[in-house]
């Protein structure tokens, strides 16, 4: 047992830590072997009672305490007789060389010890005070036996003297059996490591406690001192010990913590292991432990992991590569730390504090997502990514990753370890890709584009799943920076599939999207890509340095823009654009043919878009949302509209296409809606295409009333008469307009989105331009408006009443019926033709 015990005291010392450039180191081999043997040399001094009893001074230690220089010291009394003995009959006095002696106190738990059964030992422990020259070296002890025989009625039966060339203290890292709590607890400090700053030294040590005992031990009741060659004394705090007992066979690692003065922090220490004796109000050392000289030496290497424990469970800890991404004024910083529990059980993951700290010794604060209730599982690493800003002049290389124990009101922080720094910048270009765990991830255009007042900023991702395994979409994020100045905050990415997971070799898409102004100039931008964290900046994954924006492809009216996110692949066809002119704005139009590319029934993606002219002028579009969902190859007619200013330059323009993402207030991921999201929600644009138009192509209206196209539907007038419609034999009471008409609905759509009205217009052809208008819903009516419903060659009188249409129509010759498709309070000219009045036209 000796020897693992003395193993693992070595290995223990080839990991001391250093902090700040200090650490820990053994003492000279000389004062060790001293320091190992010295309480072996007093126990082995032997007194006899009687025939078959004796008694040995066990533990002899020093305390500078509040009533002086307190010596405490054990002895153990054999009784290997078969009667007990009685202890009222034996007595110690301490002395000195000199002749000084000290009376001695019984600790009040013992008082009640008056004899010595047979066949066992017992174990009393005594107090006094001496005075400060007194070394142990001086002290002899003397026992005595109440003799009536004898002069003084007492008789010494022998002298044990305190060796000249011993020390109550054990050799660093090796162990020691103590008296303590009427048990045995057997110890060896397991780690130390020693800090420094300007004003004090930070001493923190692992200490082993195991129980060799036969009952429970209170370990509430122990304390634990710093104490010089000099016997000055400074407190140590204990973590974790208030409520603590350790069962017999149990062993539990505890950490010790104390500051000391720097002047004497490179002299020879103690560390004292003491129990508190309520009754007597005395520490009672019952352990001296000599702690390393310290020395100079570097902080954990790159890459290399350091052991450290924590609640008493070897932890192995490791830093990672720094990732830095420059910035205007700072840099921002981030980091992982991994931590792999050494030992067989969980234990709770801690909360530590985390800080750059440069060689100058200024210090800079890393964030992590605190996790409530973590715990660190046996041999399973635990990774949290850490993240800051330092000054852009910092070096990291020659700084250091400073772990801290959080601090409470019982105790005060403590460094946990420190760790080289080495630190790496990440870059690419656009169209470049990165690696990141499992994937591949590919930035493939930065675009803008408008949003309202403001525009948009998006940067577009493809993650490839590189793995053979499926795997859960990862969490990304992202910022940019314009001209080398980061605008906007770190924002997660908007997935555009509708997938929890991606197949191996399989790929997935992304956008990360910010809002700048529509004035601001871009020259160059850069991309920052990040793995978000909660309450707190994003992990810093590869910067994808500066460059231009992407280019919005362009395409021929014929060409399709095909949507590609799972769950929503869909392919988009221009059927129509025109520009109808009105007399203070004109109205943009256009018809675009969705089809289903999904497997199953799905929701078609929403579209967005805008027209800009030549000059730069954008006018944002609206189009009618699909709220049913289409089946497989099913089609939908879409209707897209915009007044435009008669400034707005139609010679030549453009119509920008994309599909419409919702924007997340809450900066969550998901999958975009589908068109019967609310009209009023915010969207960006994704996946854009630009179809260049001109003039009002498409703006056509047709002569032929008998075959009138428009909006998915077919109108056919016909037998169109218009007269006066006279009631009673002279009285003339308006107009009334007689035709046949045929309406269908194409069979090529299963959902033809939007209300269509259909206006018909009188106008007549004289000097007066009388005009008569009438609508008609080819939906169900609205309240007090009429429906034109699906039919064939079905009458359909038109009458407009008005009493004096007599002294409003200069000739009875020509009249004109203009056909209107009224959309969203826009009327588009769908068919015109001049008529005659009291003729019927086929």
């Amino acid at each position: 047992m000796a020897q693992k015990w003395m193993k693992i005291g070595i290995m223990t010392l080839a990991s001391a830590l250093l902090i700040q450039g200090t650490t820990t180191s053994l003492l000279n081999t000389n004062v060790a072997s001293a320091a190992s043997s010295g309480t072996n040399l007093i126990s082995s001094k032997v007194v006899k009672l009687n025939a078959s009893a004796y008694l040995t001074i066990r533990d002899v230690h020093f305390l500078m305490q509040g009533k002086g220089k307190v010596l405490v010291y054990s002895v153990s009394i054999t009784n290997n007789g078969n009667s007990s003995l009685d202890l009222m009959d034996y007595w110690l006095r301490v002395k000195t060389k000199t002749g000084k002696s000290f009376k001695s106190t019984l600790i009040e738990s013992d008082k009640d010890k008056k004899e010595v059964a047979a066949k066992t030992t017992q174990y009393l422990t005594y107090y006094t005070v001496v005075d400060n020259q007194t070394k142990l070296s001086d002290l002899a002890f003397q026992v005595v036996k109440w003799d009536f025989s004898a002069a003084n009625y007492e008789k010494v039966l022998g002298n044990i003297q305190y060796p000249a060339n011993a020390t109550d203290k054990v050799t660093p890292y090796q162990a020691a059996t103590m008296l303590y709590d009427n048990s045995k607890v057997r110890s060896a400090i397991k780690q130390a490591y020693i800090t420094k700053d300007a004003n004090n030294a930070y001493l923190v040590m692992n200490v082993l406690l195991e129980n060799v005992g036969f009952q429970s031990s209170d370990l509430s009741k122990m304390n634990f001192f710093i104490q010089t060659e000099s016997l000055s004394v400074y407190n140590v705090t204990a973590s974790g010990l208030d409520q603590t007992s350790i069962q017999p066979k149990e062993r539990k690692i505890v950490t010790l913590h104390a500051t000391i003065p720097l002047a004497v922090a490179g002299k020879a220490l103690s560390l004292v292991v003491a129990q508190n004796d309520e009754a007597s109000k005395v520490q009672l050392p019952v352990g001296v432990f000599a702690l390393p000289v310290t020395k100079p030496l570097v902080a954990a290497p790159v890459g290399k992991p350091r052991m450290v424990y924590v609640a008493g469970t070897p932890v192995n800890t490791l830093s990672g590569q720094a990732f830095i991404s420059q910035g205007s004024n700072s840099k921002d910083i981030s980091l992982d730390f991994s931590m792999t529990n050494n030992g067989s059980s969980s234990v709770a993951a801690p909360n530590f504090d985390y800080f750059i700290v440069t060689s100058s010794g200024t210090s800079y604060p890393l964030s992590y997502a605190r996790e409530e209730n973590a715990t660190l599982l046996p041999s399973i690493d635990k990774t949290i990514s850490l993240s800051g800003q330092i000054p852009t002049n910092v070096n990291l290389n020659s700084a250091l990753l400073v772990v801290k124990s959080q601090a409470t009101e019982k105790e005060k922080a403590y460094i946990v370890g420190t760790y080289a720094l080495q630190s790496t910048s990440q870059q690419g270009t656009l169209g470049g890709s990165f690696n990141y765990e499992d994937f591949s991830i590919k930035l493939n255009t930065v675009q803008r584009t408008p949003n309202n007042d403001n525009d948009v900023l998006i940067a577009n991702l493809t993650v490839t799943n590189k793995s053979t395994a499926s795997q859960q979409v990862p969490n990304l994020g992202g910022y940019f920076m314009v001209n080398g100045v980061k605008v906007g905050t770190e924002q997660k990415a908007v997935a555009l599939d509708d997938a929890i997971t991606i197949a191996p070799g399989a790929s997935a898409n992304f956008v990360v999207y910010t809002e700048i102004p529509y004035t601001t100039t871009i020259d160059k931008i850069t991309f920052v890509s990040t793995e978000p964290m909660q309450d707190k900046a994003g992990k810093q994954l590869y910067q994808f340095s500066s460059q231009g924006l992407s280019e919005i492809p362009a395409k021929l009216v014929k060409d399709p823009l095909k949507i590609t996110s799972l769950g929503k692949r869909s392919t988009v066809s221009v059927a129509r654009t025109a520009i109808f002119a009105g007399t203070t704005k004109n109205n943009f139009y256009a018809e675009l043919e969705v089809t289903n590319n999904e497997l199953r029934t799905a929701q078609i993606a929403q579209l967005g878009g805008y027209i800009v002219d030549k000059n730069g002028v954008v006018v944002p579009v609206q189009f009618t949302s699909v709220k049913d969902k289409l089946s497989p190859s099913g089609k939908a007619l879409l209707s897209v509209w915009a007044s435009v200013s008669k400034k707005f330059d139609t010679t030549s323009y453009k119509f920008v296409l994309g599909q419409a993402v919702p924007q997340s207030t809450s900066g969550n991921t998901g999958g975009s809606a589908g068109s019967g999201e609310s009209e009023e929600a915010k969207t960006i644009l994704v996946n854009m295409v630009s179809y260049p138009l001109s003039g009002t192509a498409g703006a056509v209206t047709s002569a032929n009333l008998g075959e009138i196209n428009f909006s998915g539907y077919k109108l056919g007038l016909h037998y169109i008469n218009a007269f006066l419609n006279v009631q009673g034999e002279f009285d003339v009471a308006g107009l009334k307009m007689t035709m046949d008409y045929s309406l269908s609905k194409s069979t090529d759509y299963e959902v033809i989105a939007g209300d269509h009205k259909i206006e018909f217009e009188f106008v007549n052809q004289d000097n007066q331009q009388l005009t008569f208008s009438k609508q008609y819903s080819l939906n169900a009516a609205a309240e007090g408006g009429e429906q034109l419903k699906e039919a064939t060659s079905t009458p359909l009188s038109l009458i407009f009443n008005d009493s004096e249409i007599q002294n409003k129509i200069t000739r009875y010759d020509n009249y004109k019926l203009n056909v209107y498709d009224v959309f969203e309070n826009t009327r588009l000219l769908i068919a015109s033709k001049d008529l005659k009045w009291f003729i019927t036209t086929p």
